[in-house]
């Protein structure tokens, strides 16, 4: 489990022809793929037929049935074998927004087992990724700069990081 609190669940999910096509239950089991504790920052993610079976309080062939329902709307993509769920036009709504988050993102696809869909996810991420870049790459450099120079300011004449070599007699204001 990723320990995620919250998620991004776009408004238009509303207006989604998809969305609306599916039965009650299958929009149900597509919230709980959007929401779910399993759902990691690059919307594909393990998650065992029973551990959704489980958590929605349904019975295997109602999970079953739903998850196909929802993907074959078009809303998820989903590999049976190795029980990895991909979440269409997730990157869309939750593309990373610095370089520590697509960092965490790519650590995240590594770990998909699902050649397929790793492959897919990194296919929808690579544009995504490639215009963030050359819209924020600037002013993160900048930021990143700002970040070094603070740090290096920070530090003592002294060599040192310790707490008692940044009063104000060690920087010389005091004497």
């Amino acid at each position: 489990m990723t320990g995620r609190k919250f998620s991004m669940i776009s408004p238009e999910l509303w207006r989604s022809a998809r969305y609306h096509g599916l039965s009650d239950k299958a929009k149900v089991a597509h919230h709980y793929f959007l929401t779910n504790a399993h759902v990691t920052s690059p919307g594909c993610y393990i998650l065992p037929d029973g551990y959704a079976a489980s958590d929605l309080r349904w019975d295997l062939q109602t999970y079953q049935a739903m998850r196909e329902e929802v993907q074959k709307a078009g809303l998820i993509d989903f590999d049976h074998e190795h029980s990895v769920i991909f979440i269409e036009k997730w990157l869309k709504h939750n593309a990373p927004k610095n370089q520590k988050h697509a960092i965490g993102m790519y650590k995240f696809i590594n770990e998909i087992p699902s050649d397929r869909l790793r492959q897919k996810t990194l296919d929808v991420l690579a544009p995504i990724e490639k215009a963030r870049v050359a819209k924020y790459g600037r002013d993160d450099a900048e930021s990143e700069g700002r970040d070094a120079k603070t740090e290096l300011d920070s530090r003592s004449a002294f060599g040192s990081d310790s707490h008692l070599t940044k009063t104000a007699f060690m920087r010389g204001q005091r004497r």
